[in-house]
């Protein structure tokens, strides 16, 4: 009995051990995992950027007159506003000199124009038109080989690679243009255009240097992407995760003159999302410098970092038309991504 016994009390023991050994087997490795996932380290953003996104062909602007031996001409043509010219009769167009070249080698006055609309690619046939003065043949449309603008820097890795925007760079159509090459500039602000209800205002800036600080590689929904060729940042600073955010104060940083300053706003609202989107919070300028100044938020202002509790969330996106102290940004989560 006595041997029963011991032999009863030692099986208890035992498993007693095997249920603490796999509870912790369980439970350590999760914490552990939890504890390593290594902080977010950027430098700090809130400079202005000059950019220019490149496609693969030329993006038509709208229709261009023609003077015909019958007159001024605007035609009416199946191609609009934000569609991209990748071909004309299957040679590709990469520049306007391009299409120059084309036309002038074409028998005929008609074309074959393969056109990407959005991610659609078509085939359009198009007449051409001839002009009187100098007997070249035209398509009638205006066009422009690249997208430029202003924006401001979010953060800056260690490489170098850098998150600007906070939102994609749209053609006319309201399709995002699809980057293939790009170059991003040094920039001055030379001034402002004031928002007002019922009009957005605008920064003013130009290109400096006679070359690009770096490359562009990515137009998608959270901004645009790419990388410096020498950067030397000064203050770092942790992304936070967008769980963390909550309405409450918060700054910006952002530049409206000859240097980057801070500004105090509110974050109104924050929402739950699970996907990417630009329009993650509300938020409300509350600085009266800045109010004073441009009205609040202005076209140009998109990426000043949003910095909360001493973390980087997020970054300024867009403008509310009706009341320019308003406006949304992104989670920095999603740009990080």
């Amino acid at each position: 009995m006595m041997k029963k016994a011991a032999y009863r009390n030692y099986f208890l023991i035992a498993c007693c051990l095997l249920l603490v050994f796999a509870f912790n087997a369980y439970h350590v490795p999760e914490a552990q995992s939890a504890g390593s996932e290594p902080a977010r380290i950027v430098y700090l953003g809130g400079f202005p950027v000059g950019v220019v996104l490149k496609p693969r062909g030329v993006i038509v602007v709208g229709p261009a007159t023609v003077e015909t031996e019958l007159g001024s001409m605007v035609p009416k043509l199946p191609v609009y506003g934000g569609d991209i010219i990748e071909t004309i009769d299957g040679k590709q167009i990469n520049y306007a000199s391009d299409i120059r070249s084309v036309l002038d080698e074409t028998i005929g006055m008609s074309v074959n124009l393969g056109v990407r609309r959005g991610t659609a690619l078509l085939s359009i046939p198009l007449g051409l038109i001839k002009e009187d003065m100098t007997g070249e043949k035209r398509l009638g449309l205006q066009i422009r080989e690249n997208i430029a603008g202003v924006g401001t820097v979010t953060y800056v890795k260690e490489d170098g690679s850098f998150g600007c925007l906070g939102h994609p760079i749209l053609l006319e159509n309201g399709s995002m243009v699809p980057c293939v090459t790009g170059e991003a500039f040094d920039c001055k602000i030379l001034g402002y255009n004031k928002g007002v209800r019922g009009r957005a205002g605008e920064l003013k800036g130009a290109f400096t240097g006679n070359s690009p600080r770096g490359t562009l590689c990515k137009n998608c929904q959270s901004g645009v992407f790419g990388k410096f060729n020498d950067f030397k940042g000064e203050k770092q600073i942790e992304v936070a995760s967008r769980k963390s955010v909550t309405a409450g104060k918060a700054t910006i940083l952002s530049t409206i003159g000859d240097s980057v300053e801070e500004y105090s706003i509110e974050i109104v609202k924050a929402s739950a999302q699970n996907s990417v989107s630009d329009k993650s919070m509300i938020i409300r300028i509350t600085d009266k410098r800045l109010i004073s100044s441009t009205g609040g938020i202005v076209q140009g202002m998109s990426g000043s970092p949003i910095i909360q509790n001493g973390k980087l969330v997020g970054a300024v996106t867009h403008v509310f038309v009706s009341d320019p102290t308003k406006g949304y940004g992104i989670y920095a989560d999603w740009m990080m991504q």
